[in-house]
């Protein structure tokens, strides 16, 4: 993984940082030497491993469905006192594999709740705290799914992601004229371990088949993207949904 000695020192929010590729930036930014907050709904898994980092981590839990968890997340991370410079949105998912036809509406409220309306909450959050940076990024983590669409999604998720990426070019539009960049990563099926113990060999044989690079994504496929996107050599990307599916979808 690419060594940015300019990340050392930053300070970067990560929601979702429990598990999967939230944690696994966590993981990475603290190595380039950043002061990593770790935020998630699952407290001890996030104490857990801010305490393996060091005294550069920081274990915030929060719904980030709830407004006021969100904006006392967020002073929280004030009253530490080291700024903000990133803010990485990595949480959200979906409960229910269905059709648009039988969905009921709770499932389609609370999918579009975690994954579009929150990113919403935490970005405006985090905004008037990244005016204050001067390398100031936003990194929303959408999907696959919100680029094309395939049986082995939901539609809720997927709408809500598009609906993120579409958000970020807001952003991006609006907060240009501060300096701060804001774009999304769009990953394919990734090799996380839950996914390993959820699919089987040949499910995994046959996603990797329709990948024009053979295999599925790994974390650090995202990662490594991510922290390009918060270095200094993308301060001129903007607006942009990274692709970072091995060739599966080109848009």
């Amino acid at each position: 993984m690419a060594i940015y000695p300019e990340i050392m020192g930053r300070a970067v929010v990560i929601t979702g940082a429990a598990a999967g590729i939230g944690e696994a930036a966590a993981i990475a930014f603290y190595k380039q030497g950043a002061h990593v907050f770790l935020l998630d709904i699952d407290q001890k898994k996030i104490g857990d491993i801010a305490a393996k980092l060091g005294d550069r981590a920081h274990a915030i839990p929060l719904d980030i469905t709830d407004p006021e968890a969100v904006l006392s997340a967020f002073a929280a991370v004030d009253q530490v006192g080291c700024g903000l410079d990133v803010f990485i949105n990595c949480a959200g998912g979906y409960k229910k594999l269905l059709t648009v036809e039988k969905m009921d509406l709770e499932e389609w409220d609370k999918t579009i709740s975690l994954n579009l309306r929150a990113t919403f909450l935490c970005c405006q959050a985090a905004i008037p705290r990244l005016k204050k940076s001067t390398a100031g990024r936003i990194i929303n983590v959408t999907s696959i799914s919100g680029r094309t669409v395939h049986a082995a999604s939901s539609p809720a998720y997927g709408a809500a992601k598009a609906g993120v990426t579409q958000l970020t070019r807001f952003l991006a539009y609006e907060l240009g004229p501060f300096g701060i960049t804001a774009n999304t990563i769009a990953p394919l099926t990734t090799l996380t371990p839950r996914v390993a113990a959820l699919r089987s060999a040949e499910d995994i044989e046959r996603i990797a088949a329709q990948v024009p690079l053979g295999r599925l994504a790994l974390v650090d496929d995202h990662v490594s993207a991510m922290l390009y996107l918060a270095s200094d050599g993308a301060a001129f990307v903007t607006g942009v949904a990274l692709d970072t599916n091995g060739g599966r979808v080109m848009m």
